[in-house]
């Protein structure tokens, strides 16, 4: 006796594949609709370097949700649909996805490219340069007297420790630019800076302790001391 063979049932791992890429292919427009609504909802025009970088956290935060969102409907709408229907959803999903991902890379690339083109233009409009500069305290981090002439310094750091090391391009730029803004103020301790421009006579003034040219030189001592020679005096180490 023969009988007629039931309907096979649906195969999991196809329902699965089917479901798995229409999430990955709805992946980075998800993300790119999330940061750009985040962008406009939530970046500033103007503010502070910390406030930037919060709201940068809040419109990466957005793009996660916005792909983890747009992955689930995706993945659920496949699987509600017919097979060949699911397909066609997916490669359009896949093809914007794709458009998406080619945009942001090309926009970065020419970005990164603009950025370094206005660095080299700005770096080479800067004049030779030095300067010393004495903050009065012998425990200051991360330095409390530094020379810098040519890329190149000298510091002396906590626990009497005198260091020689050389300065990056970015550092060198950010000095220059941190001594054009130099505004000189009087107090009771206040840190001395000494410099020279060119072939100008050499000058010196008293400046806040939060003045840019001590917060740029702090970044170049911090991101250099891996590369620094050091070596320790002994008169200059507290109880020696």
């Amino acid at each position: 006796m023969t009988g007629r063979a039931a309907p096979a049932a649906p195969s999991q791992p196809r329902h699965a594949f089917r479901l798995a890429a229409a999430a990955l292919a709805a992946l980075p427009v998800g993300f790119a609709v999330g940061a750009l609504v985040g962008a406009r909802l939530l970046a500033p025009a103007e503010a502070a370097p910390g406030a930037q970088g919060a709201a940068a956290l809040a419109i990466a935060g957005c793009g996660a949700f916005g792909a983890a969102a747009l992955a689930l409907f995706a993945g659920g709408t496949a699987m509600a649909l017919r097979p060949r229907a699911a397909r066609v959803l997916t490669f359009v999903l896949g093809g914007a996805s794709f458009a998406v991902m080619v945009y942001a890379t090309r926009h970065f690339v020419v970005d990164r490219m603009a950025q370094s083109r206005a660095f080299d233009a700005a770096y080479a409009q800067v004049p030779p340069f030095a300067f010393s500069l004495e903050t009065g305290h012998a425990g200051r981090r991360p330095f409390s007297a530094l020379a810098y002439e040519g890329h190149a310094y000298r510091a002396v750091r906590p626990g009497g420790w005198h260091c020689e090391g050389d300065g990056r391009r970015r550092d060198h730029l950010a000095l220059f630019e941190a001594l054009r803004q130099l505004d000189p103020a009087e107090s009771e301790a206040c840190p001395r800076v000494a410099w020279r421009v060119g072939n100008a006579p050499e000058t010196s003034a008293c400046v806040a302790v939060d003045a840019p040219l001590l917060a740029a030189a702090d970044a170049m001592i911090e991101a250099t001391a891996r590369r620094a020679v050091c070596r320790r005096s002994l008169a200059d180490v507290p109880g020696s």
